[in-house]
């Protein structure tokens, strides 16, 4: 397979590990462009791989230079690295899926139009068990989705959606309390950086509405847990994952990092398994 030029928006724990493996493979994938706001992180990486990526100044010289995009860097610029690669009819990878679903609508339209010469890829993240959801509502919708999402307390802290109450709570708890219950929406909105677990289960289970979200804080806990459960006329679901946190970032699971790497693997592989 030709070499394929990977341009990395963000420069952070999930894309350093990226683009460090993807060359320690030598993948045909390899990181040939970098942007980041902060560029002392954008430096710091581009010496770290050989040959050196490009170092761009901004995101559309970014889409310019390279055949493949991976956005790993935050929602607000999920959004705007899936805009600018469908326009320019270039694939892209979204680490951060709560962009994908703030300006739904519009990345749906601009991914059909750049079809089939490019693809809006959304990775399983550090959730498993999304093949099983896929396959079962094919023939009849799920009738009940669920997903309970448990962490340490040092994992929530800085949320947005958190009231001066939960957040003292969260500093000092000894035992489990929910911070949230509600939809995927809310969820996105006070949990961006906790919860795109909930995004992309929504979407596989086609029921953006319909997922109920539960956040628990637990300061007996040292995995990120995410818990499935999922009923319908195919029978019943439930599936979980107890992830590390990554070493680098507390609030990322190191199966989301790895997700992918994943994602690059399937992409070669002469035979696929799995959904």
């Amino acid at each position: 397979m030709r070499t394929v030029r990977v341009g990395l928006a963000g420069c952070g724990a999930i894309g350093r590990v990226v683009a460090l493996e993807l060359e320690r493979r030598r993948s045909p994938y390899r990181v040939a462009a970098l942007f980041d706001p902060r560029p002392e992180s954008a430096a710091g990486l581009a010496s770290r791989l050989k040959p050196r990526p490009r170092i761009c100044r901004d995101l559309p010289e970014l889409v310019t230079r390279c055949d493949f995009v991976m956005e790993a860097a935050s929602r607000k610029a999920a959004t705007e690295v899936a805009r600018a690669a469908l326009k320019a009819r270039k694939p892209v990878l979204l680490m951060s899926t709560g962009g994908y679903l703030a300006a739904k609508a519009e990345l749906d339209l601009l991914a059909r139009r750049a079809a089939p010469a490019a693809k809006l890829y959304l990775p399983s993240g550090a959730l498993a068990g999304l093949d099983g959801i896929r396959a079962a509502r094919q023939i009849d919708p799920l009738s009940e989705v669920t997903l309970t999402t448990t962490k340490n307390p040092k994992g929530l802290l800085g949320a947005p959606g958190l009231t001066p109450a939960q957040t003292r709570r969260l500093k000092s708890c000894k035992a489990p309390f929910t911070v949230y219950r509600g939809d995927v929406a809310g969820a996105i909105d006070r949990f961006p950086a906790n919860i795109n677990v909930a995004v992309t289960l929504a979407l596989a289970a086609d029921a953006l509405k319909g997922v109920r979200v539960r956040i628990v804080a637990d300061p007996d806990i040292h995995v990120n847990q995410h818990e499935i459960r999922a009923k319908g006329s195919f029978g019943e679901l439930s599936c979980v994952t107890r992830n590390l946190p990554s070493l680098l970032n507390p609030k990322t699971s190191a199966l989301a990092v790895q997700s992918a790497l994943a994602f690059f693997e399937r992409r070669i592989v002469p035979v696929e398994v799995g959904n």
